[in-house]
């Protein structure tokens, strides 16, 4: 039942209600009046508490008959419930608008742990002396383990935004839903009879527990499937996870050399420690571990775009982690660091001058690098009218074979981070380049997508398969750049810091017609990647393609948004994104997070997207793409690994020759 903020006012008795959430920013929490007068002009931040509305969604009755629940700390004097209304991010407006059908715009990703759990003095199992303790429930992760991670890190305060969803009424807005408490001299120190706000979490409706994968990466790759292709009622919830656990490698979440590892490690822990037997009460003898065996638990989320792109998503759900404390610590070091730098030990003077030359190199840089960057998103629309893979779609739809909106799913470790940075200053040295892992991954990928469409073209003329009619010397990829360098900095929350940039790199080389003849061809590929990698970089491209995106989400219809979405990509063939992990392994409520893979959702016109991902010193790359386009999603991967041993070949012969 909807209220006025007025009428719940002379419920309450009360002119204000102070919010009792802390501000992520540093400012003091806004007051409910004067949040109401800010709703003709919201802001667009996430923590802009400028709402455009504030309605409730309980009567008069409500707040009347209200009683406290022992049980439920959510509900402890509760007055009943508000709806408060956050203005959306333009970002995640559009990719509301410009979502499609079979290109629907939810990123998924999947952790998988394994381990022991924290010990809990309140759990009865973790206190038993019994010999078949619970080792379900201390050697997996369970939701109700989610769920007292998530309110323990206190999430609801630091991001708010996972409790939103979008306003029925109107797309432009989150609707927040909090409990009206009554406040006490204890949590705030004011008068007994003010009150205050409360974030209504309901987990229960995000997170759920399902049967664990019977079909070693098969079970998985088709849920993964599923949760990409399944749309979430975004006015309902933002995201979910599902958690399942099982013996160690049953899924493909962790390969088989990781949990072989494991299992080596269980064994030689359980051999040492049996011969350390315990005298227990009711027994002579326990052996601590008899039972013990190593489990997996995989936590596979999906969030839709509107909340936050993929990459803030995975960093503010670091904050679940056992190191959240340190990881934080780690960014405010690293922003001290290049304050420091930037500043260093000049005069006042010399300190105005020095901002006031980069104000000007900075506005020569947006003025010129802008204007540049147009041109040469206007240049690859001229030169680019087809994609490549349009061929192929037509003739999958000609033999039946085309598949609109189901997806192929794969994902690999490809290599260490070290060797992987060895090899790019091996052959950065030898160029006289500086060629970054980012540079070696798109070339290896770029490789891959050349060799899927000349397969394609021996599938549809075999008998004059290598004329490479079809096959372009170029193709265009698409690249999307996290504003934010992929952290969430701190006093912020999630948002929709992201960009993107198209660029054209090479398509069939030499190398390829042959099946891999000269040495030198996978270096001459990773030399042109990098010169076209370079100059993208450097422009104003990302930041351009952000603000051109708001403004079409703010100002032009819903069907011009969806037409210019899907043609600034320059018929890209394949989409690549970049995601910088954390250097050692994480946990979560003591389990070691073992591995993480993010899947990319395919932007229209689209038919390949591939994410590279560092983690715990290993680079991992996972594909997304039509089915139509990518038979053999496993395939492709060996395809981008075999381009990668290739130029490791190189770099080696390169690295005896120095």
């Amino acid at each position: 039942l909807a209220t006025p903020i007025g009428t719940l006012k002379a419920h309450i008795n009360k002119a204000t209600m102070a919010s009792a959430i802390p501000s992520i920013i540093g400012r003091k929490v806004i007051p409910m009046a004067a949040a109401a007068s800010f709703a003709a002009g919201g802001g667009m931040d996430t923590f802009n508490y400028r709402y455009g509305r504030a309605n409730c969604d309980a009567s008069s009755q409500d707040f009347d008959n209200a009683k406290p629940s022992a049980n439920n700390p959510f509900m402890t004097n509760n007055l009943g419930s508000v709806v408060l209304r956050k203005r959306m991010t333009s970002i995640g407006r559009f990719s509301l608008r410009s979502e499609s059908e079979t290109n629907l715009s939810i990123p998924t990703f999947f952790l998988a742990l394994s381990g022991s759990k924290k010990p809990d003095s309140n759990d009865a199992s973790a206190n038993t002396t019994a010999v078949g303790t619970s080792q379900s429930t201390k050697n997996t992760f369970t939701v109700n383990d989610f769920e007292s991670t998530w309110m323990n890190s206190d999430m609801p305060s630091r991001h708010p935004r996972f409790h939103s969803t979008v306003s029925r009424h109107d797309d432009r807005f989150f609707e927040e839903t909090h409990h009206v408490k009554a406040a006490t001299t204890e949590n705030n120190g004011n008068d007994k009879d003010e009150t205050n706000l409360q974030i209504k979490a309901e987990l229960d409706r995000h997170a759920s527990e399902t049967m664990h994968f019977s079909v070693y990466r098969e079970d998985l790759r088709n849920r993964i499937e599923n949760m990409l292709t399944s749309p979430i009622e975004v006015a309902e919830k933002l995201w979910e996870v599902k958690i399942s656990s099982g013996a160690i490698g049953s899924s493909g979440a962790i390969s088989k050399v990781k949990s072989e590892a494991i299992t080596t490690r269980q064994q030689v822990s359980n051999e040492i420690r049996a011969l350390k037997r315990q005298p227990t009460k009711g027994r002579l003898w326990k052996d601590a571990v008899a039972d013990t065996k190593p489990m997996e638990s995989v936590l596979l989320f999906r969030s839709h775009h509107a909340l936050a792109d993929g990459a803030s998503i995975m960093a503010a759900l670091s904050d679940l982690c056992d190191e959240a404390e340190e990881i934080r610590s780690d960014i405010e070091a690293e922003l001290k660091k290049w304050k420091r730098g930037k500043q260093g030990k000049k005069g006042v003077l010399r300190r105005l001058i020095s901002r006031f030359m980069r104000l000007i190199k900075f506005m020569m840089w947006i003025t010129l690098g802008s204007a540049r960057s147009a041109l040469y998103q206007v240049w690859l629309q001229l030169t680019t009218r087809t994609n490549p893979f349009d061929a192929v779609r037509q003739d999958a739809e000609k033999k039946g074979l085309a598949m609109s909106g189901q997806r192929a799913i794969s994902w690999c470790d490809a290599c260490p981070l070290d060797e992987a940075k060895r090899m790019t200053q091996i052959l950065s040295k030898a160029s006289g380049s500086n060629i970054t892992v980012n540079d070696l991954f798109v070339s290896c990928i770029s490789a891959a997508v050349t060799r899927q469409l000349i397969e394609h073209e021996e599938f549809m003329a075999p008998v004059d398969a290598h004329s490479r009619k079809r096959v372009a010397r170029n193709i265009n990829v698409c690249i999307p750049v996290h504003l934010r360098g992929g952290v969430i900095l701190p006093n912020e929350s999630l948002g929709n810091r992201i960009g993107a940039f198209v660029t054209r790199v090479p398509g069939e080389m030499t190398h390829d017609a042959r099946g891999g003849g000269t040495p030198s061809c996978p270096s001459d590929r990773l030399m042109k990647v990098h010169q076209s990698l370079k100059r993208s970089k450097q422009s104003p491209a990302p930041i351009l393609s952000h603000y051109v995106a708001k403004f079409c989400s703010n100002y032009l219809p819903e069907q011009w948004t969806k037409n210019i979405f899907q043609r600034a990509n320059c018929n890209a063939c394949v989409a690549i994104s970049n995601n910088r992990g954390y250097k050692d392994k994480i946990h979560m409520n003591g389990m070691t997070v073992e591995s993480a893979h993010g899947f990319l959702p395919l932007p229209p016109g689209i038919p390949i997207g591939v994410v590279v991902q560092s983690y715990a010193g290993v680079m991992s790359l996972s594909v997304t793409a039509e089915k139509w386009a990518v038979p053999d999603p496993d395939k492709f991967l060996r395809w981008c690994l075999d381009e990668y041993s290739r130029l490791l070949e190189t770099a080696a012969k390169l690295e005896k020759s120095q």
